[in-house]
């Protein structure tokens, strides 16, 4: 996973470039100069013949390159050229080619390992940048009819793959974005931007493995923002916990509107898988920083179908929506830092058919179901997360400690039934004998339910629950809850103090 995602932000940040505009003159020679600063900065050789001619500076044969750490292998971009153009107004314009090769090698750091090459073409319909500023604080601004990045050939220890083994197109229709970057210790960025529509179509065929796995799919009216502040200098680009100590803090969120997909898996021996997934949009967010990572994102009416391996009818389901959320972490503190969870699967509906296969006589309230759930903490971490040497240095032992635990929210609602709750509790490390194996708890939690005896009478009925066993739930729910102020309605406190007890609604029962 570390190597994807370090491997994959190589490649971002010459196509950042491509599509990453306050008036003041700039000359050509500087925003060339931004341009190659910025990408030797993260690590990368870059190399090309600079001739001026009037007004336009052209650098030929240009290159872009890295040799990745630990043997994973290389990355290389190559132009034939690049033109930056003097306007009279000051800004400078750059023309790009309208294809732009890009090359890796992957040799693999792993026992066995094959090693690989891909070609890519990065190719634009109509592109055009314009910058404009001050040699320290550059604006860009482009456009773009579509953009798109292709797989051209791949060859996997020497053996080539066709077409009809690995395909990869991906393309994004009516590009425009306006991006500012300020120099300095720390680069400073701003960017914003949209994609009208965007599609992909991947294929997986490998001869040496029986499944063919594709994916297609679509999505409509793309919109992001990013900012934050880049390392302009660094030995190792791949290495992120020096990119977070030398001032790495970024900030980006995506929203989308409608799309689709299918996926289509090929399995000779277990059965075909047939999938498809519509939405209507969503978005997704991304923060890091020493302070902390965080990711969340959502999708809004979800649809999914799917024909499964020895199933005779397909299954579907939908959701309302669906979300999460989650911030950790990422270096060695002291002191306690800030955490969160959140998830949520919201007015989730099956169909009819696989209803049918548990309950064909409709005796449970089909009604749409709920998951809620809001959970923020403090931790401390005991080890750098980002560093891979001293994740494998704390071998076995717990990588943090939990010190507090917030339920914001808690909803479960499903077949007539509902439970919620709110919670808070602290967490003593030193004592882990009272509950063995865990820090001891100090605090309580506050739950209401409906519905439940009305679910246990439903279950009985279907013949899922004996009467002995509903009798034994009905009188534990007796136990650690009290009636509520309407039929069938519940509430129970349940406390956990410094002494070890357990109360359930000021009784004690530990």
């Amino acid at each position: 996973m570390h190597s994807m995602f370090t491997s994959t932000a190589r490649i971002s940040l010459p196509l950042l470039l491509l599509s990453s505009t306050a008036m003041a003159d700039v000359a050509p020679a500087d925003v060339w100069g931004d341009w190659r600063s910025y990408m030797e900065g993260f690590g990368y050789t870059v190399t090309g013949d600079e001739t001026a001619n009037g007004d336009t500076l052209y650098v030929n044969n240009l290159s872009f390159g890295m040799q990745m750490p630990e043997a994973e292998g290389s990355f290389a971009m190559t132009m034939d050229s690049l033109a930056f153009t003097q306007n009279a107004d000051g800004s400078v314009s750059v023309v790009m080619p309208a294809v732009i090769p890009l090359t890796m090698n992957f040799t693999g750091d792993m026992p066995g390992a094959k090693p690989v090459e891909v070609a890519l073409s990065y190719t634009q319909t109509a592109p055009a940048m314009t910058v404009s500023g001050t040699p320290d604080n550059l604006t860009y601004a482009y456009d773009a009819q579509s953009a798109a990045l292709v797989l051209d050939a791949l060859k996997i220890d020497g053996e080539s793959f066709g077409a009809e083994n690995a395909k990869m197109s991906f393309v994004l229709n009516g590009v425009s974005s306006v991006s500012t970057t300020k120099s300095g210790n720390l680069r400073d960025y701003q960017q914003k931007g949209q994609i009208q529509s965007a599609s992909y179509d991947f294929l997986i065929n490998n001869p040496e493995d029986p499944n063919v796995v594709s994916i297609k799919g679509t999505r409509e009216a793309i919109a992001f923002e990013a900012a934050g502040k880049l390392p302009t200098a660094l030995a190792n680009a791949a290495d992120m916990q020096a990119m977070m100590q030398a001032g790495l803090d970024i900030a980006a969120t995506y929203t989308f509107g409608a799309g689709n997909q299918d996926l289509n898996v090929q399995e000779p021996n277990s059965g075909n898988v047939v999938m498809q997934s519509t939405s209507s949009g969503g978005d997704l967010s991304v923060e890091m920083s020493l302070a902390g990572l965080a990711y969340g994102g959502s999708q809004n009416n979800l649809a999914v179908s799917a024909q499964m391996p020895n199933l005779p009818f397909p299954v579907s389901f939908d959701m309302a929506r669906a979300a999460f959320n989650l911030a950790m972490p990422v270096t060695k503190s002291d002191a306690s830092q800030d955490f969160a969870f959140g998830f949520t699967m919201g007015d989730f509906t099956m169909a009819d058919m696989i209803w049918g296969i548990f309950d064909p006589q409709g005796q449970m309230p089909r009604d749409p179901a709920t998951i809620d759930l809001d959970l923020t903490g403090k931790a401390k971490l005991l080890f750098d997360l980002m560093d891979p040497e001293a994740a494998a240095a704390m071998g076995n032992a717990a990588p943090g400690e939990l010190n507090a635990i917030t339920i914001n929210r808690l909803r479960v609602s499903a077949v007539g039934a509902e439970v919620s709750g709110t919670g808070d509790f602290t967490f003593d490390n030193a004592d882990t004998t009272t509950y063995p194996g865990m820090p001891k708890p100090i605090g309580a939690v506050d739950l209401a339910a409906s519905g439940l005896n009305g679910l246990i009478d439903t279950l009985v009925g279907m013949g899922f629950v004996p009467d002995q066993e509903a009798m034994g739930a009905r009188m534990m729910l007796g136990l650690f809850t009290v009636p509520g102020s309407t039929p069938d309605t519940m509430t129970s406190r349940m406390e956990f103090n410094a002494e070890g007890h357990i109360l359930a609604n000021g009784q004690r029962i530990k």
